[in-house]
């Protein structure tokens, strides 16, 4: 049968992940499972391989993911990030404020456990309001895990939408309430609390690199300025409906001449071809290529398909089918992707319309994003107790009413747009 088949194919996976392999490489090896597991030849893994490589939207993707990486390294390495940082604390004046943006702001470079870029910033505003460690802490992981659901150049997004086949951007709209209550929700337990406190705008919060001064104008223009690779990037996409992988060439691009004209560059600075080399990942490409063939695996047995209708038929619910397999992915391996890549191949055909695939496609992105976050392996919250010297069941008890919170809204939205 082939569900039990794809259950030891799953097993198989978690277990060479939990041994520290790649996830690409995981995907690859369970892809090589599956079809023997079904009578076929290595040579058919083979043939999937390069129908893979064939495919102009695993190519796109491909590219687009690597072009993503060097941007955020590129960004970091040039200060911009940094520099933008500091500008959006003098036009906000507000520690407050500046708490929920920062770690979101940050969060735009996607590399792993990246909270840990956010913590000295967070940590500092902290002391100004007297805010205590685990509400640091749960600050620093809600605002910036918020993107998850509505940032565009999020490589688990542009992932999801190519294996599932749907707008992006339609997507983002259905995701969107759930993003609210997150921030919402997240400022009112963690953030509101404290007194409201404001920025001085003292030279000290300047580096070298900036106009020395408090004028919020200028401030803007530095904001914008140093936030234009980001914003270049999505407008490419947004308006000019370019590929993500151009638009994100364009940000690259435009970091490069942001630093070329920079009048606070060192003479030292690293030779750009070694940036470039430096910002791309090559483990990350080789998990969405372990993905796209894993998902083109599933695609060449539609026998399978057929089964999973049949145990829908039998009573089960699509929905606890969802809530289970995402359980034992997302928790099991601190992450979305195999969530995405494997019920959105196996589930999303089932739906009978785009509206019923996007409704689905949100059921088991959030449901992978909640057990994700809350996987003892999020690399992300791991680095971020150990930065504020928590417990980790403090951290967990933030979670108690926030967490549900999302999930709740979810199926309000999920039921709502039936």
């Amino acid at each position: 049968m082939f569900i039990i088949k794809l259950i030891v194919t799953m097993v198989i996976i978690l277990v060479s992940v939990s041994k520290k392999l790649n996830i690409g490489l995981s995907l690859l090896l369970g892809s090589l499972s599956f079809i023997l597991l079904n009578g076929a030849t290595p040579l058919m893994f083979f043939k999937v391989i390069w129908a893979t490589l064939m495919e102009f939207e695993s190519v796109n993707l491909a590219l687009a993911i690597g072009f993503i990486t060097i941007l955020g390294y590129l960004m970091d390495q040039y200060q911009l990030m940094n520099r933008m940082i500091i500008s959006l604390e003098s036009i906000l004046g507000s520690v407050k404020a500046t708490i929920v943006l920062a770690p979101a702001l940050i969060g735009t470079l996607l590399v792993s456990g990246g909270a840990l870029m956010s913590c000295p910033v967070i940590n500092s505003l902290g002391d100004k309001i007297n805010m205590s460690n685990v509400h640091r802490a749960a600050s620093n992981l809600v605002f910036r895990h918020a993107l998850y659901f509505v940032f565009p150049l999020s490589t688990t997004m542009i992932i999801a939408a190519q294996i599932g086949g749907y707008d992006l951007f339609e997507f983002i709209k259905i995701q969107f309430p759930m993003a609210i209550v997150f921030c919402l929700l997240g400022y009112f337990f963690y953030v509101r609390p404290y007194a409201s406190n404001h920025l001085s705008q003292t030279s000290e919060q300047v580096d070298a690199m900036f106009i020395r001064t408090s004028n919020p104008l200028i401030q803007l223009i530095n904001f914008t300025l140093y936030a234009s690779p980001i914003i270049v990037s999505l407008l490419a996409t947004l308006v000019f409906k370019l590929p993500f992988s151009l638009a994100c060439v364009l940000g690259i691009i435009d970091s490069i001449l942001i630093h070329q004209l920079d009048r606070g560059k060192k003479a030292d600075d690293e030779p750009l071809w070694l940036s470039l080399k430096k910002g791309l990942k090559p483990l990350m490409i080789l998990s969405v290529f372990g993905i796209m063939v894993f998902k083109n695996t599933l695609s060449a047995f539609p026998e399978l398909y057929s089964q999973m209708g049949d145990i829908v038929e039998l009573g089960i619910p699509i929905e606890v089918i969802i809530i289970l397999c995402t359980a034992i992915l997302s928790f099991t391996l601190a992450s979305i992707q195999p969530s995405i890549a494997i019920l959105y191949p196996l589930i999303l055909p089932m739906a009978v319309d785009d509206h019923m695939k996007l409704r689905l496609a949100m059921f088991i992105y959030t449901s992978g994003f909640v057990f994700y976050y809350i996987s003892p392996l999020h690399l992300c919250q791991v680095l971020t107790v150990e930065y504020f010297g928590i417990d980790t069941k403090a951290l967990y008890k933030q979670y108690k009413l926030i967490l549900p919170a999302v999930y709740v809204t979810m199926l309000a939205v999920y039921v709502i747009t039936r």
